[in-house]
Order: C-alpha cells, then structure tokens, then sequence
C-alpha cells in the first residue's frame, strides 16, 4: 500500500449511520441499515437490508432458493483507504461484498452540522444522508494474513465499538460465502467484543470474538484477531 496517503479530515473520522438515500429515480430507501466507520485513513461500510434472509450457516447458502440468495446478495461491505479532497470524498475499497465494483464510489460532500453530513453522488444519481454516532477516538489498522491465504482485513476501533473487514480482493459471492464485515459492540473496556451486525448473518447469534487493544501497536507487529494471526501493514 502507497505510503503517500493523507489522512482525511478529523471533521469525517468517526462512526456514521445513514438515515436515508434518495435516488434520481425516485426511489427511496429509509430502512437499510447502513453503517460507516472511518479511521483517519481507512473505511469499513456495512449495508444490511431488512429483508435479508435468515441463515443459520455458510452451509445453508447452497439450499436457500435462489430469490433469497438474490436477497443475500442484496447485501453490501467494503473496506480500503479514503481519499478526501476539498468537498470530494471517494471510497477506495480493497475488499468487498458481494465482490469489488468497478464503478467510481466518491460523492460531494457537505456538513450541515458537525454530527450531520449530506453526500451528493458526483454522478447526481443519488442523495444520502448521515449522522454521526457518539463514540470515542479512531484508531485504524490494515492487517495481512500470516496463513499464506492472500487475505487482508481491516480493523477500525471507536471506544466501545469496532468494525471489522476480512477477505481476499478476488472473492465474489455467490461462488464463495464472501468476505466478511461484521460490526461489533462490549459493555465496558473489560468486557467480550460481541458481533452484533454482519453480513455473515450466522455470526449475528450471540458470536464473541477477541480484538487486540491497539494502543502502542506498531506496523510491522503481528497481533491475533479472532483464531488468527496477523501482520500490522499501516496504521491510520
């Protein structure tokens, strides 16, 4: 990864939920629950419709008829770098769900308010609206596989809540379950990080997973997430 990247503004870095989206078409979506964490370098976004099936497993994909795997697959999340210049915010992911797009992601943006941001697509095919979630300071990680697997992940740490990002650049559902991006919540600083949202839908039920304290982390150290271990690529 490019060592030239500069970090966003501190006015953007934070976590942010979208109250809606208003498409030139007409069509309106008030109800997808959206989710943007954003590091001073990174993003880790999450989209997961109300309507998305229940599956108790990756095994279940292949027995779900294929209307429910469309709705799977309506799903969305993407993880990379953020580049932010004047009012022009474009989103960069390295990995993605249901695989990586080949179109432009970057909007105009504009800040009604310090906890109140509008994104206009540069394009003008869209209208959303944000709203910033109270949490604490923003640490961002970009970590590589030491299972010689090819994945990447990206880690991103608010005070009591955390997203996380995992997957090989490649991976497209429905051919493989996907990467994963789950969101995830403890009680207190002592306390278990529980998945409290994911678009691996099984991890929803109650799964705990163990995060690293980033605090004095270094690039170049290896750290466990979950069962695994990785290598600290960047920090930011």
């Amino acid at each position: 990864m490019s060592n030239s990247i500069s970090p966003v503004p501190k006015s953007y870095q934070g976590i942010w939920r979208r109250t809606g989206i208003f498409r030139s078409d007409g069509r309106v979506d008030l109800t997808t629950s959206v989710w943007w964490f954003q590091s001073a370098l990174f993003h880790i976004d999450l989209r997961i419709p109300q309507d998305r099936p229940r599956v108790d497993g990756p095994a279940a994909l292949a027995s779900l008829p294929p209307a429910q795997l469309t709705r799977f697959g309506a799903q969305t999340g993407f993880a990379g770098v953020t580049v932010v210049e004047k009012d022009r915010c474009e989103w960069r992911p390295e990995i993605a769900f249901p695989a990586i797009s080949d179109e432009l992601d970057a909007g105009l943006m504009r800040f009604d308010t310090p906890d109140n941001l509008h994104e206009s697509g540069i394009d003008a095919s869209y209208q959303e609206d944000w709203l910033r979630v109270v949490s604490g300071p923003v640490t961002g990680v970009r970590l590589d596989s030491l299972d010689h697997s090819g994945k990447v992940a990206y880690l991103i740490i608010s005070g009591q809540q955390a997203a996380w990002a995992c997957g090989i650049a490649d991976a497209q559902f429905p051919a493989t379950a996907g990467s994963e991006f789950s969101l995830l919540r403890r009680a207190h600083a002592a306390g278990p990080w529980r998945i409290v949202a994911s678009n691996h839908g099984w991890l929803e039920h109650g799964a705990t997973m163990m995060l690293p304290s980033l605090a004095d982390s270094q690039p170049g150290q290896v750290i466990s997430v979950g069962s695994e271990r990785w290598r600290i690529d960047k920090i930011g």
